[in-house]
């Protein structure tokens, strides 16, 4: 029953966090360019809070693996409140100074980073693993849910109210978030010994608490962490292209409009949604490697699918089931890392991968214009289609993916 209300309030705190971040991230560069009429200075304000990530990971996932992970929940959502509140202070003022607007954005993204890294770390604490995937799967609809709504939020909130408002809201946010985490369980330090949330023993080596690249080291040298981390980049890949695939196929080659675009795209967080209320709650006792193969087949094949689409009809079901399987794809292999890496290394490891996938995310959008303009939207999707299922064969056949996600660990012979 703890657990249960504790997780209530973690996914409340998140999705909560998530909807004012979502609000300000449509809201910011809207606001600066009325204010500044400049999309140099939007830019520069929007870039400037995804710069951590890339430079403060590893040291974060260090962080998160000596500490106690809910302490630092609440200390990145005060930390983003109080910060959040002085940028909506700095756009009070007629020509606000670009360089206090790009710190204060900086500032915040470090916010982000540590509170990124230590949820994902701290959840396996406060839910067992036979319930970790169900766990993640409500994570993901709170998610879906607020990407759906918040752009909506924000554009009201800059029409209705003073400029700040928005800013000052997702502010607010952070408070919330941050007086629900309060009253979560903490966790304790991570030991050396701690392999996942039922305490059970993996024969892993006692990972050096003081090794910042000991993610990147566990995430070479293990079968299972390689496995995943295929499936994570081609996800992340397809993630960072598939909009602006989707985009070119609908305007250019099937003609469809600008409405009719947007329709088709909605239709990514139906299919998402679709994942996190149905099908997850049904497949957490099979085996995690053909599950993920699985789901990345399907992302392959609906990729094939949108290369061939002819309509508005087929362009919006093939755009559906594609989220539908990149959903299913990053619950299923973040439950999987969640359960079996080692507790003391997990922050390291989400901090590792993290780096990794927004690595490959950034050179997917610097590329994918002039991979589009070389090849065109069907032969980019025929592209991506046969990566997909070339990435799902080793998944489908490793003999050490046969483990359950949600049952006792069993040894492979």
């Amino acid at each position: 029953m703890m657990r249960t209300a504790g997780l209530r309030r973690f996914i409340a705190a998140r999705t909560i966090s998530m909807l004012g971040d979502r609000a300000a991230e449509t809201a910011l560069p809207m606001i600066l360019l009325l204010v500044t009429d400049s999309p140099l200075v939007a830019g520069m304000v929007t870039a400037s809070n995804t710069l951590p990530a890339l430079l403060f990971s590893l040291p974060v996932g260090h962080l998160v693996d000596t500490r106690e992970r809910r302490r630092l929940m609440i200390t990145a959502d005060v930390w983003r409140a109080i910060l959040g509140g002085g940028l909506a202070f700095a756009l009070l003022t007629p020509e606000p100074s670009v360089t206090l607007l790009v710190g204060i954005t900086f500032l915040m993204g470090c916010g982000d980073v540590l509170f990124s890294v230590s949820s994902h770390a701290y959840l396996p604490a406060l839910v067992p693993s036979t319930r970790i995937m169900r766990a993640n799967t409500a994570l993901e609809a709170g998610d879906a849910a607020a990407t759906l709504t918040g752009p909506a939020l924000a554009g009201l909130l800059v029409a209705r109210f003073p400029h700040p408002v928005a800013i000052a809201v997702n502010a607010g946010s952070f408070g919330v978030s941050a007086a629900l985490l309060a009253r979560l369980p903490a966790t304790g330090v991570p030991r050396g010994d701690e392999a996942n949330t039922d305490g059970e023993e993996r024969t892993v080596a006692a990972p050096n608490r003081f090794d910042v690249l000991a993610g990147f080291r566990l995430l070479i040298s293990e079968r299972l962490q390689r496995l995943l981390q295929l499936a994570c980049l081609y996800t992340h890949l397809t993630a960072a292209t598939a909009a602006l695939v989707v985009v070119t196929l609908c305007v250019q080659m099937l003609q469809l409009g600008s409405f009719r675009t947007g329709l088709v795209l909605s239709a990514a967080g139906v299919g998402g949604l679709l994942v996190t209320l149905v099908v997850t709650r049904f497949v957490e006792h099979l085996p995690w490697g053909p599950l993920l193969g699985g789901s990345l087949f399907g992302l392959g094949a609906t990729f094939l699918w949108l290369a061939t689409a002819d309509g508005f009809v087929s362009a919006f079901l093939a755009v559906l089931c594609m989220d539908a399987c990149s959903a299913f794809a990053f619950i299923t292999a973040g439950s999987v890392r969640q359960v079996f890496t080692p507790t003391a290394l997990l922050g390291r490891l989400t901090a590792a991968t993290g780096l990794v996938n927004a690595a490959v995310r950034a050179v997917a959008v610097l590329s994918g214009g002039a991979v589009l303009v070389w090849l065109g939207a069907r032969t980019t999707a025929v592209v991506l289609g046969i990566m997909g299922l070339a990435c799902a064969v080793p998944l489908l056949v490793a003999r050490s993916a046969r483990e359950k996600i949600a049952g006792e660990p069993s040894p492979v012979p």
